[in-house]
């Protein structure tokens, strides 16, 4: 099977995945909705890896803000996504040598107050709301909070599953 066929198809897994799990949001009390595109972001970033995981998480993420009634945030979106997948994929790299659980919640946690500040700095500065757009970040942190939780979770059913082996091992072919 030909690697770049291969990854460019878990990619775009990867990226419908992100789009799907942002688009369908669960009601949580006190916050609003609260979906799980976070959790595929850091899992994609943890799988996937690469400049794929990089363009899979983002234009998931910045392609369901443009389809939503969140289109003003898909240029922030698109680029904070892209930066959190970095710096997991940097952690990952330089920082743990194993694959392990720890690999997956320090770097996704790193990520996650990455996408906080991220908002924060998109909302008050390209979209003026000054520093009203700290009201945002409490929210924003649940989110993230939930999203990593949740990869953390998968992550690990999945590596218990064998499934990570079986992605990895076609992947690195």
């Amino acid at each position: 099977m030909n690697n770049k066929i291969y990854k460019l198809v878990l990619a775009s897994v990867f990226c419908a995945l992100v789009f799907t799990l942002t688009w369908v949001s669960f009601p949580a009390p006190a916050i609003g909705n609260v979906n799980m595109g976070d959790c595929m972001v850091i899992l994609c970033a943890c799988i996937l890896g690469g400049p794929y995981a990089v363009a899979a998480a983002a234009l998931g993420a910045a392609l369901c803000d443009l389809a939503s009634a969140y289109a003003i945030y898909a240029p922030g979106t698109l680029v904070i996504k892209a930066l959190m997948v970095l710096v997991i994929l940097l952690m990952r790299k330089f920082v743990f040598k194993k694959d392990n659980l720890l690999s997956v919640i320090i770097p996704g946690a790193c990520a996650e107050v990455m996408m906080i500040v991220g908002y924060f700095a998109y909302e008050a500065l390209v979209l003026g709301y000054g520093f009203g757009a700290i009201a945002n970040a409490p929210f924003n942190a649940i989110q993230g909070g939930i999203g990593l939780i949740a990869a953390s979770l998968l992550y690990s059913v999945l590596k218990k599953a064998g499934i990570l082996k079986v992605i990895t091992e076609n992947r690195n072919r």
